[in-house]
């Protein structure tokens, strides 16, 4: 959901700290910043992000970085450490084209001689299993990861204010999951962090009390499509708000990601990251069809019963799946 937006609030933040206000207040910021930083990245502090360092993988001229994301700060979520957020940013270091890649949570693999859902490979393998997995799938060399919670993104909505997001439903009611109690009208819609967030989980499940759910009939697609929707409206609002210059408004910005964002990147690779981000253009890649409407996934039921997805050519074989994503980067 939410990777070069992420990179792009933390980098936006920490480097206008550097510039905005001054005297004891700037100092007191530059503490709580710094802090916030040494908790998300892997090394560094505050000043280093004064200093670009290269990319893993920069000298081939392509980074690719998985980004996971799930719900360990919400101890009533069931599941809450399955990463039901997947994609991979994939960089073009340089035409500066960032293609964001999204992989179906409900994808069936094997990891560690297990057969299971993708999403579950965090559970047993951490970020280094799912980064093999993930490599196994798409084809692609990841050179770095990146673990955020969804309070990081509810945080930082709520501290710009919320935002606005145009809802685009077949259904003209609009949006309705009573699985998690959330609607919402078609059109242009102001959400604060916890509509957005709702959105950003609602799937139209089937329920078990005769409540009708309505507006995502692609179900995790159209729910991968909103958590992009999202991330667009979060990183207008942040570029084009004058607020995110206040300090008041950076502190916070800065502590909303502290304990909710892990990565391996360092400070100055999160800079590189985001000079290479300021002049980038977007591409969304769905695993879903290839170029000529076939279909590159088919429904598949687990030896114990669970619905899950698997390659349309078979499980286990992802050579067109990864000749369709080569295709779009």
């Amino acid at each position: 959901m939410k990777i070069p937006l992420a990179f792009k609030i933390i980098l936006s933040s920490l480097v206008t700290l550097g510039v905005v206000g001054g005297g004891v207040y700037v100092y007191s910021l530059y503490h709580t910043a710094d802090a916030a930083v040494a908790s998300v990245a892997s090394s560094g502090k505050l000043t280093d992000i004064l200093k670009a360092e290269p990319l893993n993988g920069e000298e081939t001229g392509r980074v690719n970085i998985l980004i996971a994301g799930n719900s360990t700060d919400d101890p009533g979520h069931s599941g809450a450490e399955l990463t039901d957020s997947l994609m991979v940013a994939s960089i073009d270091v340089t035409t500066k084209k960032i293609s964001l890649v999204s992989i179906p949570r409900d994808l069936w693999v094997t990891y560690d001689g297990m057969s299971t859902k993708i999403n579950a490979v965090y559970l047993s393998g951490g970020m280094d299993g799912l980064k093999s997995v993930v490599q196994e799938v798409t084809g692609l060399t990841i050179n770095h990861t990146v673990l955020m919670n969804y309070g990081a993104l509810k945080n930082m909505i709520d501290t710009v204010g919320g935002i606005d997001v145009t809802i685009e439903s077949d259904d003209p009611r609009g949006i309705y999951d009573p699985m998690i109690g959330f609607s919402v009208g078609n059109g242009v819609q102001h959400l604060d962090g916890t509509q957005a967030l709702l959105l950003a989980r609602s799937r139209n499940d089937p329920t078990y009390d005769g409540r009708i759910a309505y507006g995502l009939p692609n179900g995790d697609f159209d729910r991968q499509a909103y958590q992009r929707k999202i991330a667009q409206a979060l990183l207008t609002k942040i570029t084009h708000s004058t607020a995110i210059v206040n300090p008041t408004t950076l502190a916070k910005l800065v502590q909303s990601l502290q304990g909710n964002v892990t990565t391996d990147l360092s400070v100055g690779q999160i800079r590189r990251l985001y000079d290479l981000g300021t002049s980038s253009t977007l591409s969304l890649v769905s695993i879903r069809t290839d170029a000529t409407g076939g279909s590159l996934l088919a429904d598949y039921t687990s030896y114990d019963g669970q619905s899950a997805l698997v390659p349309a050519a078979g499980a286990g074989v992802y050579s067109g799946i990864q000749a369709y994503i080569v295709s779009q980067l």
